[in-house]
């Protein structure tokens, strides 16, 4: 035998209740889902340093592993000077640093040395990898 559905006020406040909470719950999943889905990161590696008694000549390349891009570089030695160079690297595409001159005063041949890279972001994020390198003679 089947009950009699009745319709009152109390059912009719759950099943608005229940169904604000569904709203609520999807518009909060489509909301932050393009958040989760946007990557931000890079490598870079073939870091080459030379060094001609004033200036380093840094040749590297980088690959942005985000889907985000890129649209700038800065490189900076641990022991004083930098370069900025815009780039514009979309998510996948690789780049080449050619190149790049940085001052180094109080450096030597076959000395290693730090090089910070940090990516800048379409968004203004930045992220730093740090790799050391021998200074080879120019």
């Amino acid at each position: 035998m089947v009950k009699d559905l009745q319709i009152t006020v109390e059912n009719t406040l759950w099943i608005i209740a229940v169904l604000s909470v569904a709203v609520f719950v999807i518009y909060s999943i489509m909301a932050w889902a393009p958040r989760f889905m946007e990557a931000k990161d890079f490598i870079v590696y073939d870091v080459n340093c030379y060094y001609d008694g004033g200036k380093v000549h840094l040749f590297a390349t980088v690959k942005n592993t985000g889907n985000m891009p890129i649209t700038l570089i800065k490189v900076e030695l641990t022991g004083g000077g930098s370069a900025t160079v815009n780039i514009n690297l979309k998510g996948g595409e690789i780049g080449a640093l050619n190149d790049i001159e940085i001052l180094g005063a109080g450096l030597s041949v076959g000395k290693v040395v730090g090089v910070k890279f940090t990516a800048t972001f379409q968004d203004s994020t930045c992220k730093m990898r740090l790799i050391h390198v021998m200074l080879q003679e120019w």
